[in-house]
């Protein structure tokens, strides 16, 4: 029963990972790889003050042509936090991140931990209810071909505002391009914007057909440990479900 769903406190993940606010990009970076995490808490002496995430190092640096070195976190971090109780169930916390769009902070009276998406999407595995998602996934994608340069494929993320595409050639997928590998990516000693983006794609495509319920995408997700699961139709990408299209079609359904 929904009632005994668990609360925040028990699915958030513990280890809250801080920035100091004059701390510059490049570090940040280095920690968030470290941690295999997408985003970094920022803060100051005070307490928190906002959130870096890989889509700010997509968005407001790479797409601006502004090197990692450069920045302070501050002034290229998203200055809200939403905040979320520890006491909050698993059905509360998926409407509440579908309402902010964003990861939530757990805090009673200071930070505990923070919720993502893929916290939930693990937690609504374990659950086992089933759901519909057929209204809430992208029934587009976005491909580029393996040569395609990663500033123009950074451009073309910003500019749709989505965290992947698929590198592809003719009517064969070679793999999948996200914001964690962009991340990741940024350490090379031998990356550069003019590189191919096939040298720094995720080149294993996990898919699923199209048809599958929230449930069995939660379980995929999950086990693959992916954000991003491209959807099939008879054998072709027909559109792609994310993490965060999973957390907002369960919150719906409750």
């Amino acid at each position: 029963m929904l009632s005994e769903l668990p609360t925040a406190s028990g699915f958030m993940s513990k280890k809250l990972v801080t920035a100091y606010s004059h701390s510059n990009v490049s570090n940040a970076i280095k920690l968030m790889v470290d941690y295999n995490i997408g985003s970094i808490i920022v803060k100051d002496n005070e307490g928190p003050l906002g959130v870096f995430t890989e889509r700010n190092l997509l968005s407001d640096v790479l797409a601006r042509g502004r090197r990692i070195e450069e920045p302070i976190l501050t002034e290229v971090m998203t200055p809200t936090l939403n905040f979320l109780n520890p006491s909050a169930t698993l059905v509360d916390t998926a409407k509440l991140m579908a309402e902010k769009k964003g990861r939530l902070l757990v805090s009673n009276g200071g930070p505990m931990g923070i919720v993502t998406a893929t916290d939930i999407v693990r937690e609504i595995q374990k659950e086992g209810k089933r759901f519909d998602f057929t209204g809430s996934y992208s029934r587009g994608l976005w491909e580029v071909p393996p040569r395609a340069r990663i500033e123009e494929v950074v451009r073309l993320m910003t500019e749709k505002r989505v965290g992947s595409v698929i590198v592809s050639e003719g009517r064969f997928s070679r793999g999948i391009f996200t914001e964690r590998d962009l991340l990741r990516s940024v350490l090379s000693l031998d990356f550069r914007m003019d590189e191919q983006v096939e040298k720094f794609a995720t080149h294993h495509l996990v898919t699923a057909k199209e048809g599958i319920d929230g449930l069995e995408a939660a379980k995929i997700m999950a086990s693959q440990r992916i954000k991003r699961l491209p959807l099939t139709r008879d054998d072709e990408l027909c559109g792609i479900v994310t993490a965060r299209d999973l957390v907002e079609a369960f919150a719906s359904s409750n």
